[in-house]
């Protein structure tokens, strides 16, 4: 695949939808965590809280990242846009690392393919190139990660530090010790990311991988006891590694928050990952999420897998499977289930749907291009149809339902946005006029086509409908609205107390609002309290405890794209 081409599908596929938006719930909870970094003190840094309030899931390395950007590039770009702007290192590292560890699996004698009676068979680096450029298009073209790596939260920095443990495995040969370093780095890096179970995992699958590698038998390998030693050398390296990078976090926050606070945030951060096994209601979300989450990668990761059978302990085979194992592993013990566990298997499964890509028959190869073609297109006129309807109110019926999804919003023309969509879709249009015309032989087409397919129709959901997204998610105006009804009641410089707020909408009230919430780890009276009520959450079926008595009502409103939402100021009465 010509290199222009897969950097500006790569460019397409990252840059839209990062920015130029206000913070959405999807994002303000990872935001918030930076933003709270970015402008408090060293325990802000080490004990994560979003605005005062605990944050107890997962770790704090990539929101340590997102935090440096908004102090280096905050006030030049938007602390917003900077934050998102971590994105653009996590998702190309992934990317690269990816690519270098295929292309050094596929150069391996083993994963050669049968050499033709005739010849005319590709050459190791242009086999091992291509096997490269398919592995990154699958990875593109994956369903799951479209939204989840276009968020400001942990699910890109994941992916990446995935592909650079897979990166590590695949330089065994070359240097054992600094792959089981660089791998144990990983390992201590998904700890401070997601915790200690997937990290474990991860340790499992890398050392697996590393042992195999050395206690393989091959024709130059030194004696048993020389690579026994080896081994074990490696795992010390592994663990070691781990442990140091890992153990940075705790240790700085004994040292630098005080051992009562920094005890006590991490007994809670460790009781908020329980383990255990997922049970039948697991297993099913498990298979009805994880069947369209990884599509297309499983079909292709199982096909090579079985193509490959006979010589499963190869090294391109055996190493992203032991890896897959160990993360599996991990997901399956870590409660709940939900989809940042899905993503740490998109690179393991990214390798091996490279190498099933290319074991095709090309009747199954051929079922791949028609589907993408199909699916992608038929979604790209859905996608124009309901723009249509909302700007023109025919048909009515898709009209009144873009009506009901956003109540108020009164659609506008964005010409240069549509003039943009609709030159995304002539692209796609000319690559369906490639394939069916001129029907190329290259191996990659299949897997380009699901990846510029993804990229087309995310371009043109950016393009079309950012500002109705942003009108039904954005909490701007709101936050403002509230911070003027405080400030009417004299709040000055007070603290306000949040009750049954979650942390993406006090993140975006801070935020937007200039609010100070009070530190929900420190006995500090506020004067006003903020309660949010919602219909249908299980946080509101209770009265508000602690707001009934010693206070009053002092306002209430409501965001007009969700009426079934209150929000109440209350005062207290003395």
């Amino acid at each position: 695949m010509p290199r222009w081409a897969m950097a500006g599908l790569l460019l397409a596929f990252i840059v839209p939808g990062l920015f130029g938006h206000d913070l959405w719930p999807q994002d303000a909870t990872g935001f918030g965590r930076m933003w709270t970094m970015a402008h408090g003190s060293a325990s802000d840094w080490l004990l994560q809280n979003v605005a005062g309030a605990p944050e107890l899931q997962g770790g704090p390395l990539p929101y340590w990242f997102g935090a440096l950007l908004i102090l280096l590039g905050g006030a030049v770009v938007g602390e917003v846009n900077a934050a998102a702007a971590a994105n653009l290192v996590w998702i190309p590292l992934a990317a690269v690392a990816l690519w270098i560890a295929v292309y050094r699996l596929a150069r391996r004698d083993e994963a050669q393919p049968v050499v033709g009676a005739f010849g005319g068979q590709a050459n190791r680096s242009d086999y091992a190139r291509l096997l490269a450029d398919i592995s990154v298009l699958v990875m593109v073209g994956t369903l799951g990660i479209l939204l989840r790596l276009h968020q400001t939260q942990s699910d890109a920095a994941s992916v990446a530090i995935v592909a650079v443990a897979l990166l590590a495995t695949s330089l065994v040969e070359w240097r054992w010790a600094p792959a089981a370093i660089l791998a144990g780095l990983c390992s201590g890096a998904l700890a401070l990311t997601l915790g200690p179970a997937p990290a474990a995992g991860l340790l499992f699958g890398c050392a697996g991988a590393i042992c195999s590698a050395l206690l393989a038998r091959r024709a130059e390998a030194p004696p048993l006891a020389r690579r026994l030693a080896a081994a074990g050398a490696a795992v010390a390296l592994l663990l070691g590694a781990a442990a140091l990078a890992a153990g940075v976090w705790p240790l700085a926050a004994l040292a630098l928050c005080g051992r009562e606070a920094a005890l006590g945030y991490f007994d809670a951060w460790r009781a908020a990952q329980p383990l255990g096994w997922p049970g039948l209601d697991g297993a099913a979300w498990l298979l009805r999420t994880g069947a369209w989450f990884l599509w297309p990668l499983w079909p292709l990761a199982a096909w090579a897998s079985y193509a490959w059978r006979t010589n499963i302990r190869a090294a391109h085979i055996a190493r992203p499977l032991l890896m897959l194992a160990g993360l599996g592993l991990a997901m399956l013990v870590t409660l709940p289930l939900d989809e940042r566990a899905l993503v740490l298997l998109i690179a393991p499964l990214a390798v091996l749907a490279a190498f099933g890509a290319t074991s095709l028959r090309r009747a199954l190869d051929n079922v791949i291009d028609w589907f993408a073609m199909a699916v992608f297109s038929l979604a790209l006129a859905f996608f124009w149809g309901y723009y249509a309807a909302m700007q023109s109110g025919t048909p009515k019926a898709m009209a009144a339902s873009v009506a009901r999804l956003v109540p108020g919003y009164t659609p506008h023309v964005q010409a240069i946005s549509v003039g943009r969509a609709l030159a995304a879709a002539i692209v796609w249009i000319q690559l369906i006029a490639w394939r069916v015309l001129r029907r190329p032989r290259v191996l990659w087409r299949g897997p380009m086509l699901a990846a510029a397919g993804v990229t087309v129709l995310w371009i043109t959901a950016v393009l079309l409908f950012l500002p109705t997204v942003n009108y039904l998610f954005s909490y701007r105006t709101f936050a403002v609205e509230v911070a003027a009804q405080l400030g009417a009641r004299g709040l000055g410089s007070g603290c306000v107390q949040a009750h049954r707020i979650p942390p993406a909408e006090r993140a975006m009230l801070a935020y937007y609002g200039k609010i100070r919430f009070g530190n929900e780890s420190t006995p500090e009276t506020c004067r006003f309290a903020l309660h949010r009520e919602a219909r249908r959450s299980a946080l509101d079926e209770d009265p508000p405890p602690g707001l009934r008595g010693a206070w009053e009502l002092s306002w209430e409103g409501r965001r007009r794209v969700h009426p079934d939402e209150r929000w109440r100021i209350w005062s207290r009465a003395d």
